[in-house]
């Protein structure tokens, strides 16, 4: 009994050298914290999350098992092993926290209000406006506010259908609270509160959210997800800059994508045309994150460019939420984009003298009947369009997640 007592190896869960054991017990140091930032940014869908801690679990296994070989090469494999998954750990701690605290930021403070019409996001469709401001944070204050970017954004998260549809600035509507007629634009003036209400008795919609964003929050954006491509119609040139647009595909940074959205003057002062453009640049920015691993790899990145710029109403859930929903299944999504139709003409407004007539944009009753139309449609699709769309999410989910991953990988 005692021979075989004295021959029997007991097996050991760390190894007999105190500094194997320390590297055993940082790794479970820096992933314990890395798991409890996950559960709290709360941004992961399940099953990511849970590969996350398998990948853990397995690490820890394969450390404790390397450590305790007898061949100092395994042992060394062990030391490797270990001081990539701390650095890879500690990679994700900084992530996930700026995330957090970036996220933190946007959804909390003197700038954000509770949504009235706040729905499930991932069942519910809902409405999205965007307000440009027409300055940048270091003009704040200096400068009345005006809507100069006016768009909303219809979502369908059953269908994963997106419609953009965008309002001239100079739009002539009756304001909300005055009950007189003045320009969409000059509602920014009064707060994005009378731009909201102004465009839902309009075209009796509700506006479920918004999102309040000017020139500094709009190219930190773009520049936080590596730029954007889309293709220009029409080659111009910048009336403000010296930023050039030549027809075809083009990629864009931040100024360029700015100033892209902003041009006028180079389409004789029509705004119509603007707006199309505006279109452009949401719909890549839009495509950039829901289509590719930019929504994974700069989360924080993304949240922490345009928290000094942004202003919205939606709440930290909703936004988790919704990016929990894409990262589960990687969709694309369908944008379409349509615009208010009308005919400039000189009007009196109420926000300025009423001694002259000034240019406004008066929409046709038809363009504006459709484009209700057709918002009505994207959000309450049909049971057919329901079914086609779970399939096609079905067939489409797993592919669109490995070109996600091939695309990082190829441009590494």
């Amino acid at each position: 009994m005692s021979r075989m007592s004295n021959n029997k190896k007991g097996f050991r869960i760390l190894p007999k050298q105190k500094g194997y054991t320390v590297l055993i017990l940082l790794t479970m140091l820096v992933a314990a914290a890395f798991l409890a930032l996950m559960a709290v940014v709360d941004a992961f869908p399940a099953g990511l999350a849970t590969g996350l801690m398998i990948a853990i679990l397995i690490a820890l296994v394969v450390e404790c098992i390397l450590f305790n070989r007898k061949r100092k090469g395994l042992r060394i494999l062990g030391v490797v092993i270990s001081a990539f998954f701390i650095a890879v750990y500690g990679m994700g701690i900084y992530y996930l926290a700026t995330s957090f605290s970036a996220l933190s930021d946007i959804t909390t403070g003197e700038n954000v209000t509770s949504a009235e019409n706040a729905v499930d996001v991932t069942e519910d469709s809902f409405n999205v406006y965007i307000s440009g401001i027409d300055q940048y944070t270091e003009e704040q204050g200096y400068d009345l506010e005006r809507s100069d970017v006016n768009m909303i954004v219809t979502v369908c998260p059953k269908t994963r259908k997106i419609l953009l549809t965008s309002i001239p600035r100079d739009t002539y509507v009756k304001l909300h609270t005055a009950g007189k007629m003045d320009k969409l634009t000059h509602t920014g003036v009064y707060g994005v509160d009378e731009t909201l209400n102004t465009v839902e008795d309009w075209l009796d919609v509700d506006l479920n959210y918004y999102v309040k964003m000017n020139f500094t929050a709009c190219v930190r954006l773009v520049d936080a997800i590596g730029g954007i491509d889309l293709y220009n119609p029409v080659e111009f040139k910048s009336a403000l800059t010296q930023h050039v647009y030549p027809e075809g595909d083009i990629h864009l940074k931040g100024k360029g994508a700015l100033f892209y959205a902003r041009e006028r003057k180079a389409f004789e002062g029509k705004d119509s045309l603007r707006v199309e453009n505006q279109q452009r640049v949401v719909k890549a920015v839009l495509n950039k994150l829901m289509t590719s691993s930019a929504l994974l790899t700069n989360y924080g990145d993304v949240l922490g460019a345009v928290k000094s710029g942004l202003e919205l109403n939606m709440s930290q859930d909703d936004i988790s939420a919704l990016v929990k929903m894409q990262l589960a299944d990687m969709s694309e999504w369908d944008i379409e984009t349509q615009k208010l139709e009308g005919e400039y003409d000189m009007d009196y407004v109420a926000s300025l003298t009423q001694d002259s007539k000034f240019l406004v944009y008066k929409p046709e009753s038809s363009s504006v009947e459709s484009i209700k139309q057709n918002i009505d449609k994207v959000m309450n699709p049909s049971e057919e369009e329901l079914a086609e769309a779970k399939l096609n999410m079905q067939k489409n989910s797993l592919m669109s997640f490995i070109k996600s991953i091939i695309g990082s990988i190829k441009k590494k």
